[in-house]
């Protein structure tokens, strides 16, 4: 049985991002980790299923024009931004109103990039720090390398591959659940 409350949310972020920006830490000149989507689910993790989405699509200020690399990675365009972005201030507020007083998890502090989206645009961070759980930590108690995959190659961990497009935030979250209902099929 896997130590998690029996109701979370597991959410996830997609970013602006250029050939290298990874590996440089976003340091490049005009380079902000700007989100451009936030996906969650409302997962139960005692029957691991998804018992409710979210998905918003957020328009950039920074850097209006998404890169080639972004859109081939995502599958996200310009013209989706632009037929339904909103700016990130009511996207945050309508994630935090859907997330009520549900833990919230993400793997390796998605938290930290809605933080600093915040910072981006001088708003206050309406989260608690206590509200958050990283789920890199849940799946390291079992597999030590499990900080080598990013979320939505989780499941290669477990020699699976996922059925479903990576690199898009609601599907990274329901990637995440599957995991961990691998994880917990095998302790």
């Amino acid at each position: 049985m896997l130590d998690l409350p029996e109701k979370i949310i597991i959410f996830d972020t997609e970013y602006t991002c250029w050939p290298g920006s990874l590996k440089r830490n976003w340091s490049g000149p005009n380079e902000y980790q700007e989100i451009v989507q936030i996906g969650a689910i409302l997962a139960d993790t005692k029957k691991f299923i998804e018992l409710d989405s979210l998905d918003l699509l957020i328009r950039p200020v920074k850097n209006l024009i998404l890169s080639d690399y972004f859109i081939d990675l995502t599958g996200i365009t310009q013209k989706d931004i632009g037929q339904r972005g909103i700016p990130y201030n009511e996207a945050l507020l309508k994630f935090f109103s859907w997330c009520r007083d549900y833990p919230i998890s993400s793997f390796g502090g998605d938290e930290e990039v809605l933080k600093e989206n915040c910072g981006l645009i001088n708003i206050p961070f309406l989260f608690s720090k206590s509200q958050f759980i990283d789920l890199i930590k849940v799946f390291k108690k079992y597999i030590p390398d499990a900080d080598k995959y990013q979320s939505g190659a989780i499941m290669s961990a477990f020699g699976k591959k996922s059925i479903i497009r990576l690199h898009n935030a609601l599907n990274d979250a329901r990637i995440l659940l599957d995991g961990l209902r691998e994880l917990s099929g095998r302790i």
